[in-house]
This record gives C-alpha cells, sequence and structure tokens, in this order.
C-alpha cells in the first residue's frame, strides 16, 4: 500500500510524459525526437551515467554500496500506421503512431527513472534505464547489447513490460519459461522463365510453382509438427507476374514462422527448405531463401517469477498464456536473466487490438505499470 500511495503521487507526470510521448512517434530506428526528448527528461534527473548506446538510450543511477545492479527496458518506437482515435494528443507525425503501447512503455519507465532519482541518497542497487528503438522492426536490443548495454555496471537482471489489451485492467499477466514465440521471417524469390500466355510450354511459370508451395508449407504444422508442440507458418505477402497474358517469370514470397522452441523451429526450417527443392525440381524453377530477421523466445527466468509473485497479491496476477507474437526482450534475456510481463489495459470503453489506428488504453493501467517495475526491483 505504501508503494501504490507514492505511485499516485505521480498519476499527473505520467498521463503528461505519456501524451507528450504520444505526439512524436518514429519508425524503426528513426526516432530522433524521442530520444532528444527522452534524453532532456532524464537528464534532469541527474543520472550518474547518460549516454547513447547504439541508437538507444541508457541512463544509470549508482548505489554508494550497491548489491547489485537491475535494470528496465522501455521500448521507443511507433508504427506506420494513420492514428484514428481522436485524442486531442493525436499523433502529428502523419501516418505514424503508438498503435502499440510503447508510449506508455517509455512514461512508466521515465517515472520509475524519477522515483529513483528521488531516493538516490539511499538506494541500495544500481539502476540501468535502457530505452530501445526499432523493437517493431529489425530488432534495436541486440545493437544495444553490442554497444555495451549491460555492461558497466553489469546487470544481473533485466525486466520488461507490454501494455496488453488482451488482459482485463488491473491484472498482471507472466510466467515462467517461454512466453512469447521465437520467430523466424522469410523472403523466398522463386525464378522461372517467361514466355507468351498462349505458349505456357515455352515458359517456366513461378506463379504455380509458388502457390503450390503455399498450400504444401501449409502441411508442416499439421504434418510434421507434434500435435502437443505450438508452430505457425503464414506467408503474408505475394508479388509477381507483369501482365495477364505473360507467363510469370518471378514471384517473391514473404512470410513468417513462429515457434516457442528452436527444435521445432529448426524442423520448420528443414521441411520449408525440403519443399522448396522439391519444387525447384518439379517446376523447373529457381529459388533464393533469405532469413531478413529473426528473435529467439521470450523466456521467463523461474527465480524471478517467483519472487515476482511473492510481491504480488493473488488477485492482482495471472499467469498468461504464451503468445506466438514475438519480442527481441529475448535478446537481453539471453545475456543476462530477465523477466518479461504484460499490464492488462482492458476494459469496456477500450477494446481496440494492439497494431490498430484506433488502440487506446486506460491511462490508469500506467500507475499499475510504475507500482509492478518497482515491487518487482525491490525498490521500496
Amino acid at each position: 500500500m505504501k508503494i501504490r500511495k507514492t505511485v499516485e503521487q505521480q498519476f499527473d507526470e505520467l498521463i503528461r510524459v505519456r501524451r507528450d510521448l504520444h505526439k512524436i512517434p518514429g519508425y524503426s530506428f528513426d526516432v530522433s525526437e524521442t530520444r532528444d526528448y527522452l534524453t532532456d527528461y532524464l537528464r534532469e534527473l541527474e543520472p550518474d551515467i547518460l549516454q547513447p548506446c547504439g541508437e538507444g538510450i541508457k541512463a544509470v543511477f549508482r548505489a554508494e554500496n550497491a548489491q547489485k545492479t537491475v535494470a528496465i527496458r522501455a521500448d521507443m518506437d511507433g508504427l506506420r500506421i494513420r492514428e484514428e482515435t481522436g485524442c486531442a494528443f493525436a499523433s502529428k507525425n502523419k501516418g505514424m503512431m503508438h498503435a502499440c503501447g510503447h508510449d506508455g512503455h517509455m512514461a512508466v519507465a521515465l517515472v520509475c527513472a524519477r522515483m529513483i532519482a528521488q531516493a538516490r541518497n539511499r538506494l541500495d542497487k544500481n539502476y540501468v534505464f535502457l530505452f530501445q528503438p526499432a523493437e517493431e522492426t529489425v530488432g534495436g536490443a541486440q545493437p544495444m547489447i553490442e554497444a555495451g548495454a549491460l555492461k558497466e555496471p553489469d546487470v544481473d537482471e533485466i525486466y520488461g513490460i507490454h501494455l496488453w489489451p488482451y488482459l482485463p485492467l488491473g491484472i498482471v499477466g507472466t510466467k515462467p519459461g517461454p512466453i512469447m514465440a521465437q520467430m523466424c521471417d522469410f523472403i523466398i524469390d522463386i525464378y522461372g522463365k517467361e514466355s507468351h500466355g498462349a505458349k505456357p510450354q515455352d515458359g517456366r511459370d513461378a506463379l504455380v510453382a509458388a502457390a503450390d508451395f503455399i498450400m504444401g508449407i501449409q502441411s508442416i504444422v499439421s504434418r510434421n509438427i507434434d500435435p502437443y508442440e505450438t508452430a505457425v507458418v503464414t506467408v503474408g505477402h505475394i508479388e509477381g507476374g507483369q501482365a495477364q497474358n505473360i507467363v510469370c517469370g518471378h514471384v517473391r514470397l514473404e512470410g513468417t514462422m513462429r515457434a516457442f522452441e528452436a527444435e521445432v523451429m529448426d524442423r520448420i526450417k528443414k521441411r520449408m527448405n525440403d519443399m522448396l527443392r522439391g519444387f525447384s525440381a518439379a517446376y523447373e524453377v529457381k529459388y533464393e531463401y533469405r532469413e531478413p530477421m529473426t528473435y529467439p523466445a521470450v523466456v521467463n527466468d523461474k527465480e524471478l517469477f517467483e519472487r515476482a509473485a511473492e510481491k504480488m497479491d493473488k488477485d492482482e496476477m495471472q499467469i498468461a498464456k504464451p503468445f506466438m507474437m514475438a519480442e527481441d526482450f529475448s535478446n537481453f534475456q539471453r545475456a543476462v536473466p530477465g523477466l518479461y510481463s504484460f499490464i492488462g489495459v482492458g476494459d469496456p470503453e477500450h477494446k481496440e487490438p494492439l497494431h490498430s489506428g484506433k488502440f487506446d488504453f486506460n491511462e490508469q493501467a500506467l500507475l499499475n505499470g510504475v507500482e509492478y517495475f518497482l515491487r518487482v526491483i525491490e525498490f521500496d
């Protein structure tokens, strides 16, 4: 209760910061307005370290006799989505929006940093705040790690949250072990030979080969993966051909694979490439296969989960079901123990899903996010 009362005093600040950030979304690594806002805010808190970290930001508040070092990570980037919320604080950057709650994540982290800065004379841990770009695209976590995000001081554990409309407001969802899937995007180019549409025997139809391949890979999950395991293979984009009367000479397929276990992902990739070789021979076409982006699964540390559960009342936390969505917070977890949790924002007035142009949330959830962080990082 003491923490809650202290956090509630920050509500106006949380709303102000969240709405400021909501107005200035950036995309991927192009987040200069957001980066400047965060840097200016953090500078006023006078951290012991404030520096660029790759394309992100690292702020450190040191304790005089630190028992350990704890990190909080917030993602910075928005989406290329036209905002349709009608909010007075809507995005001023045309065609871009914080439609995934990252404005809320940053506001929560900044206010946590503010409260820690105000109590720095009694800190018993070092606190590191990491603001990361490109979570929605190619992944900004790994470049930050390579730039020293988890060093000097050496981070012992890291925490992240996501505002989650699929949980009721006031509920925190998390679990030990895998909670979000391993992801691998793929691009496949199939090359045939063009000919007149009335003389198909003179060509090699890349479009027919691609269509058969798309149908064929639907059997991977249903026939090559154990029903007790979980996997997804989706082709989301196909492009090819020049005209209605020309046999298609080139098709590009773009898709994604998801699984929780690395062995399952390896099996999917093997079957997909086996099929590509088979269809290549059957249709006398050539192909190129690429993986432009991959994230490991988000796997929560059991000890951190158990400690967090002890800090929460039973009616505040529930075991979350794993989701096939992916998150490059997982790269931080490969380096140090980490815990990723969902902060429920679902209520009758806010029903839009993530990545919708109408997504918004009850700002009361920001208080819940701050309180949750402060509890699990054991800030009193």
